[in-house]
């Protein structure tokens, strides 16, 4: 029987990548229920490499393509998923974000509920669920996305003000025009990442306070 094929992708920049994102991807290369391509691409800017992944990913017989940023890793095996059978399905990334107030919850998770004034924090945070947009930080997609032709005309460019400064993420925008042309974005909290980031731990600690706690 022959297997599904599967094109796992870590972009990266730099060429670093956080070791819990390559033993994450050593315990995917071992799943035996699909036939896997791991590729580590360091295409610049981030949303050329993901262009260009897509590229890679249509020009082969694969049928899903699980992206994985270099700080990323997943915690669960986001492969199990598949069997979902969903057009775009995320997995949840906690994201630190302070901006100095009072009674500031300073980390989010990176799904995301549409409002009048762009996106906020999806809730409620429990198992699957079917969100407005998913941060690109670990995501299952499926080639039906991509066998859309408006989906293969630069779907992670970001969108631009008038001015030229950005008004969506690559991310954000990616999510309007699939869901645009009728795909479903999925998050599925029960599949949660880990996160790697570079903070000044003085803003932890005033953050801290401002939550009230010493």
């Amino acid at each position: 029987m022959t297997k599904p094929r599967v094109l796992v992708s870590v972009p990266t920049g730099t060429g670093w990548i956080h070791k819990h994102v390559c033993m994450a991807t050593d315990r995917l290369l071992a799943d035996q229920r699909y036939d896997i391509t791991l590729i580590r691409p360091t295409h610049k800017p981030y949303e050329n490499n993901q262009h260009q992944i897509i590229n890679d990913f249509m020009a082969g017989d694969f049928v899903w393509w699980l992206s994985i940023d270099d700080d990323n890793p997943p915690m669960r095996n986001p492969l199990d998923l598949i069997d979902l059978g969903k057009d775009i399905i995320g997995c949840p990334t906690p994201v630190w974000h302070y901006t100095g107030g009072a009674n500031e919850r300073p980390i989010y998770w990176n799904a995301y509920k549409k409002t009048p004034g762009g996106y906020t924090e999806w809730n409620p945070k429990d198992g699957l669920q079917r969100v407005d947009a998913v941060g690109t930080g670990c995501v299952l997609y499926s080639r039906r996305v991509f066998e859309n032709k408006q989906m293969r005309l630069g779907p992670f460019a970001r969108k631009l003000n008038v001015d030229g400064t950005v008004d969506r993420g690559n991310d954000i925008s990616f999510c309007e025009r699939a869901t645009e042309q009728g795909f479903e974005i999925w998050a599925h909290f029960d599949y949660p990442c880990m996160h790697f980031a570079e903070l000044e731990l003085n803003e932890i600690v005033q953050a801290f306070k401002g939550l009230g706690i010493r």
